[in-house]
């Protein structure tokens, strides 16, 4: 297809340029285009999931040809012999982002892009609202709200070659979120230095010992080991009809991704850290999300410099917060006066535990309001300590469960 046709499609399903807008004055979804019966809808017979992937992007023009490509040669496309349709959201670009986007998915049959440029005014223009739009567009787009799957990821990513598919398959297993595991970019890391190299090693050390004793404390049989901590915009992906039950992802400014997350959860839904599904990502230390990888990657770097010690969240206080997990998870067993004395000793009033209605919470929401994951946790002890400290609670709860 040629960049001209790719222009002309685009601006069929509402790529044109909107007038500046800021505040109650522009919807940023206005131009959201109507559903667009593409080749990804298919014509096979089936439950055969669809899935359509969606993109934030701001000045990405040397990072975008990297991820067209990789998404242009999944094995979905070689299995199922059809393009993958991905929506890219281009706000308020300087460079040639659109161009370069263009010119790769040009060499490549595999994909089929919607390329949407935008001018947010400033109150709008942050990743939140574009990711927002990019998977309202990718909605939008799915005529089959039940086998549709929308996937999101970032524009300086690299989705390895079965990404779609291994989420695919998590969908089908019975997910209906999925978190993709997000490794860096081995090159780019390397050029960090050895310092930053060894911080995060610890760090993921630390991270896969503290995920492996929530799992033993708090087995959840639709996510079980091995699994991994990550569901951020990195890699996503969601059945469609989950996303409109729970009202699609917020524009927010800050972890619109983990909100989205959180209401998910909360509402029920199951999601699965899977393994299988991997994302590399940059090492680059400026970007576009504030409290993203690339602030993370700055403050680990600035720290280093200084000679700060290496410190993570005590495993006694990620210990508590799983057998918390499982005292709220367990709750609707308790008859009123056994649920009043496990509230007191959560420290929680027994009248919270209740909707206005005077019914016990779900499982999930008491989950999410009382014992929330910590992405902001207070670091206060040593990585290696907490690592050797993590590792005997596990080895511990092993013996006991070999003991009984």
């Amino acid at each position: 297809m040629s960049r001209e046709e790719k222009t002309i499609r685009a601006d069929a399903v509402g790529s044109r340029r909107p007038s500046r807008s800021s505040g109650a004055r522009g919807d940023p979804l206005a131009f959201v285009p109507r559903p667009f019966f593409s080749s990804f809808a298919g014509d096979r017979a089936g439950v055969d999931l669809r899935p359509i992937v969606a993109v934030p992007a701001r000045d990405e023009a040397r990072r975008l040809p990297g991820l067209i490509r990789a998404l242009a040669t999944q094995s979905w496309c070689e299995r199922t012999r059809d393009r993958l349709p991905v929506v890219l959201i281009l706000n308020n670009c300087r460079d040639d982002s659109l161009a370069a986007a263009c010119r790769e998915a040009d060499k490549h049959a595999g994909i089929e892009l919607h390329a949407i440029t935008v001018e947010f005014g400033p109150a709008e223009a942050h990743v939140g609202t574009a990711r927002r739009l990019a998977m309202e567009t990718a909605r939008a787009l799915c005529p089959l709200r039940d086998l549709a799957v929308l996937l999101t990821t970032d524009a300086d990513a690299v989705p390895a070659p079965n990404w779609v598919d291994a989420n695919l398959a998590a969908i089908f297993e019975g997910a209906a979120l999925v978190g993709g595991r997000l490794v860096g970019n081995v090159r780019e890391e390397a050029l960090l230095g050895p310092a930053f190299l060894r911080r995060a090693r610890d760090q993921h050390e630390f991270a896969m010992l503290s995920d492996r004793l929530t799992a033993i404390v708090d087995p959840l049989p639709h996510d079980p080991w091995p699994r991994h901590q990550d569901h951020t915009g990195g890699s996503l992906a969601v059945r469609a009809d989950v996303y409109d039950r729970v009202g699609g992802l917020p524009a927010s400014r800050r972890r619109e991704d983990l909100a989205f997350v959180t209401t998910v959860r909360s509402s029920g839904f199951k999601l699965r850290h899977a393994p299988e599904v991997v994302v590399e990502v940059s090492a680059r230390l400026s970007g576009r999300a504030v409290g993203g990888m690339a602030d993370c990657l700055t403050q680990w770097l600035a720290a280093t410099k200084a000679g700060d010690p290496h410190l993570v969240e005590a495993p006694t206080a990620i210990l508590e917060r799983a057998r918390r997990r499982r005292l709220l998870r367990t709750l609707a067993n308790h008859d009123a006066a056994a649920l009043a004395t496990v509230a007191t000793g959560l420290s929680i009033l027994p009248a919270d535990l209740h909707d206005r209605d005077g019914q016990l919470l779900s499982p999930e929401r008491l989950v999410e309001r009382f014992a929330p994951d910590e992405p902001d946790a207070t670091p206060t002890v040593p990585v290696g300590a907490a690592i050797a400290e993590l590792a005997e609670l596990i080895k511990g709860f092993g013996s006991a469960s070999r003991a009984a």
